[in-house]
């Protein structure tokens, strides 16, 4: 072979060798780009399902705990007012399980660990959950907050479930119990089931003990539960040891060795973990074929060109073949082009080349696809001003800036993850793209750019942000109902959510109307930011009138981009604007309206219009379930005014004799309140004898199923009873109700008058007991009044004339005022009564208590109560004392300055053989004349209209204080304050 032949063949094998390494360069980019970009869609896919999955795994968590804390308030409520109405409480259970279909229902359980209560009923009567570990944490911490318990087999429900439990406590904060709801394992399972992670991914639910509550797809055990739990990988052990937020990692997982890329997220607060991994099989699957495909045509290209070299160099060494072995080389050389252009047009990501002015040297096909250009356009265009010459946000984007330019620069690798790049027709495109030199001779001459469309991931991303924002202001909007304030409170707060939503392309005013009985206007109740005038003018709306009233006609949408003439009502200065107005309806049954506002020339989008028409759904059942809410309230108000208006005796009881409900008149003879005689035992308030008696009678009323008439004469008294049995739908009697009159003509009083000539004292003391049986008996026939007075301003108040209704208002205000009198009276004959208990009692104790009962009076008035001493101890009745301190530091509030806040302060001082407590405050004094009056009992110094009240409370006070053997007495300058001071006998200490 002589020198030229040889260097011949070195630069033909050279030129070969450059190829097939630019071949080679190209596909492993093509193919390291493509596993990272699908490795990091994978991610943010995996990303997005975990917290897609957390948000509504949160969701169900809040609601549930949302629903135990309504639940452990109704009880607290409940206990607080007399016991537990178990009715009541079980039509509570009843509505809240209502609203949790996916738990197996709600329970109640005392304190001994027993099911007392339960919406479904009690499978198993007596059942004990006190050894479970959630009921001992709730037990033994007072601030455990929502336990959630291990998986464990329901002994009753007879599956795999965990439960959720808040504490219950009595009103003086001992442990009542908890209220826990179950939640099924196989629910969380389908829910896990829905999310579709691929045919190797897999999505798990931990929580903080490493336990593994739930699994998709299972590991085969038997009702997809653990019984023994695997162990979480390290990466996802430490994020839980930490309690940390999110994780995100790729690793083997503990049960299956499969290799994931993983999310894991916390479930709000809570002790649970949802980690969500997708299967690195799945994700690169489509990858490994196209990086085998792309490997095998470079192998074949590399076998093709060295070939071809091969063939050339032997035509060259064969001179007579000269011009065939040209030909032939020229032949390989195109099959190497075309297949070149093969492996170009095989890639799925766009890929281009630049020279160093910017000019394109070659283009792709996918590439000419995705930016809109001709089969044939492109070659020797400069890249960047066709198609990076303005940023996504419109703005100019400089080409020195240009990665492309900056690689042609520098020679460095550079990937881009987000950017735009503009198509032929001028719309955006979302790319991501990496830039790689072309260097020869240690020079950059080029830069091969590869670019690839995430429209899709970034569409994906966005909604995914976007459902999370709709989830979120609409678990908002539920959370406002669940509060117990009026509707249109509730509505205000709802709109605000939905009008501060930023991807909601709104103005940030709108209002709300609710339909008026009969279905003809709409009454505006709630709005935020518009204009004082608008909300006059749009106060009330004729259904049909305007945009708002066309909606509520047309039970539709009304959309209006501007304004135009449909917009009827109109003020001065009204800005330009445009509506969506969606009607709120209850299946045909009109509801009201929700109105919008958007800016001038927006244009209707469906998924706006969607998303309002979900909201007016939401509003929908928060309007009708308060409107229920309401119209129960007020029968169960009428019912209760309707039954203590008779001065009969008055009661309903189960078939066990318990008091289901009992009017004043009844709750009077034993001395109670009628909540008081609520849950009782009927026969347990009567003497042995007599219940034994009661008790049969009752019993056949029970198995007669008709009523019964008798007298019953005890004690002077002679009471009429009349028994009815309470039928329910079965024929069975389900309740048995009692009226029961004092018919006694007349009491003995020659027995009353030897009584007292008897002994004096007692004769005193039955005269206190008399005025307290007067004034109390003086409420009946009063309240009576009270009541049907009441009820004629209900009927009659559109049918009276002004000075009709005026004198029933009076009417109605005087008897008020004299109830108001009588209960000052009656309260004023208690005091000294024989069976007001006496003992050594801590007089700070009892300041405490009276200053806890005006708390709300303090902070009405913005008061300031200092004790400047220790209060000594004393010998007397806790609620006289009470009593007493209450009505002087109440008058201190009440006769307040209007020029300055309240001050009362509290001092004790030793005095002989007692104690002088002084209270002094900084209201508006009292002119010395009257020291001694202010005590007399119906004494006023100031008018009604000035100051409420009856002029019994210092005439009490003074009571008080000698029957503890004391006194009362008043120093004080107009204008200035005044300062009682109450001297008591001294016990020591």
């Amino acid at each position: 072979m002589d020198s030229e032949t040889r260097r011949f063949a070195i630069r033909l094998f050279s030129a070969v060798v450059v190829l097939n390494l630019f071949i080679g360069v190209i596909v492993a980019m093509t193919v390291s780009v493509g596993r990272e970009q699908n490795r990091q869609q994978a991610a943010a896919l995996v990303e997005s399902l975990s917290t897609v999955l957390r948000s509504n795994l949160g969701g169900i968590m809040d609601k549930i705990d949302l629903t135990l804390l309504a639940v452990a308030d109704e009880i607290a409520r409940q206990e607080r007012e007399g016991g537990i109405d178990a009715a009541q409480l079980e039509d509570i259970l009843r509505r809240h399980d209502a609203r949790m279909p996916e738990t197996l229902g709600l329970r109640v359980v005392d304190e001994t660990g027993v099911i007392r209560y339960g919406v479904t009923g009690i499978k198993v009567p007596q059942a004990s959950i006190a050894d479970h570990p959630h009921f001992i944490r709730l037990r033994d911490s007072e601030t455990p907050g929502m336990a959630i318990s291990k998986p464990l087999f329901g002994r009753a429900a007879k599956v795999w479930m965990i439960t959720l439990g808040r504490r219950l406590t009595h009103p003086d904060g001992t442990f009542a119990g908890i209220v826990h709801v179950a939640l099924p394992i196989g629910r969380l399972n389908d829910s896990l089931a829905a999310v579709k992670v691929g045919e190797k991914g897999a999505i798990a639910l931990w929580d903080d003990s490493h336990t593994l509550i739930a699994r998709y797809p299972d590991l085969g055990e038997p009702g997809a539960i653990f019984t023994s739990s695997p162990i979480p990988s390290p990466p996802l052990r430490q994020l839980i040891d930490a309690r940390g937020d999110k994780a995100a990692y790729v690793t083997r997982s503990g049960g299956d060795k499969v290799l994931r890329n993983h999310s894991a997220h916390r479930v709000g607060t809570l002790p649970l973990w949802v980690v969500v991994g997708l299967a690195e099989d799945d994700y690169l699957e489509e990858w490994d074929h196209q990086a085998w495909t792309l490997g095998i045509v470079s192998v074949l290209f590399a076998l093709a060109s060295v070939a071809m070299a091969g063939l050339f160099l032997r035509g060259w060494r064969a001179r007579h073949q000269a011009a065939l072995a040209i030909e032939e080389a020229h032949a390989q050389t195109e099959d190497a082009r075309h297949r070149l252009e093969l492996i170009l047009a095989s890639a799925g990501e766009g890929i281009c080349g630049v020279d160093p002015e910017g000019r394109i040297t070659f283009i792709n096909p996918a590439a000419r696809r995705m930016l809109g250009w001709a089969e044939n356009e492109g070659i020797g265009l400069n890249l960047h001003n066709e198609v990076h010459h303005h940023r996504g946000d419109g703005s100019a984007y400089p080409a020195v800036a240009c990665p492309v330019s900056q690689t042609l620069h520098d020679g460095n690798i550079r990937h881009v993850p987000r950017d735009v790049h503009w198509r032929r027709d001028g719309t955006p495109l979302p790319v991501e793209f990496t830039c790689a030199p072309i260097i020869q001779n240690g020079q950059v001459t080029g830069v091969v750019t590869l670019f690839r469309d995430i429209a899709r991931r970034v569409r994906a991303e966005t909604d995914a942000a976007r459902n999370l924002a709709v989830t979120t202001a609409l678990g908002a909007i539920l959370r406002h109902s669940l509060e117990d304030r009026p509707l249109d409170e509730i509505l205000h707060d709802s709109l605000v959510e939905i009008l501060c939503l930023p991807w909601l392309n709104l103005e940030e005013k709108g209002s709300i109307f609710l339909a008026e009985p009969g279905g003809r206007t709409l009454r505006l109740v709630a709005e935020h930011n518009m204009a004082p005038a608008i909300v006059r003018a749009c106060a009330t709306i004729r259904v049909g009138h305007c945009l708002c009233g066309s909606a509520a006609e047309r039970r539709e949408v009304v959309f209006a981009g501007h304004v135009d003439d449909r917009h009827e009502t109109r003020v001065d200065d009204m800005h330009e604007h445009g509506h969506y107005c969606v009607p709120i309806m209850n299946g045909p049954d009109l509801l009201g309206v929700l109105n919008t506002y958007v800016g001038h020339g927006h244009q209707w989008l469906n998924e706006e219009e969607r998303f309002l028409k979900m909201v007016a759904d939401t509003l929908a059942g928060i309007i009708r379930r308060k409107q229920i809410e309401q119209t129960l309230k007020d029968s169960e108000e009428l019912s209760t005014t309707l039954l203590n208006a008779t001065i009969d005796g008055a009661m309903l009881l189960d078939p066990e004799g318990r008091i289901l409900a009992a009017n004043e008149a009844l709750a009077a003879r034993f001395g109670r309140t009628p909540d008081q005689m609520v849950g009782s035992d009927f026969f347990g308030l009567l003497p042995p004898h007599l219940a034994e008696a009661r008790q049969a009678q009752f019993e056949q009323v029970l198995a007669g199923k008709a009523p019964m008439h008798t007298h019953d004469e005890r004690d002077g008294i002679v009471l009429d009873n009349r028994v009815y049995p309470v039928g329910d739908r079965d024929g069975g009697v389900s309740r048995v109700a009692v009226f029961s009159r004092d018919i006694t003509q007349q009491r003995n009083a020659q027995k009353t008058v030897e009584k007292a000539l008897a002994d004096l004292a007692r004769s005193n003391a039955e005269l206190e007991q008399f005025a307290y049986v007067a004034s109390h008996d003086l409420r009946e026939p009063l309240r009576a009044i009270t009541g049907h007075l009441q009820l004629l301003q209900r009927r009659l108040k559109d049918k009276l004339d002004d000075y009709a209704a005026e004198s029933l208002l009076f009417a109605v205000d005087g008897a008020r005022r004299m109830d108001t009198l009588i209960r000052d009276l009656l309260d004023y004959s208690r005091i000294g009564h024989a069976d007001r208990q006496m003992e050594d009692l801590e007089l700070g104790e009892v300041v405490a208590d009276a200053l806890a009962n005006l708390s709300a009076a303090i902070a009405d008035n913005g008061a300031t109560i200092a004790t400047l001493t220790a209060m000594p101890h004393a010998h007397g009745n806790r609620m006289e004392l009470t009593r007493l301190f209450q009505n002087l530091i109440g008058n201190a509030l009440k006769y307040r300055s209007p020029e300055r806040p309240p001050v009362v302060e509290l001092s004790a001082t030793p005095s002989g053989q007692g104690w002088d407590i002084a209270i002094r405050d900084n209201g508006i004094g009292i002119d010395p004349e009257y020291f001694e009056r202010i005590f007399m009992i119906f004494q006023r110094l100031h008018t009604r209209s000035e100051y409420e009240g009856t002029g019994i409370g210092l005439a009490v006070c003074r009571k008080i204080v000698d029957r503890h053997g004391g006194g009362i007495r008043v120093e004080s300058e107009p204008g200035q304050g005044s300062t009682f001071t109450v001297s008591l006998p001294a016990i020591g200490g």
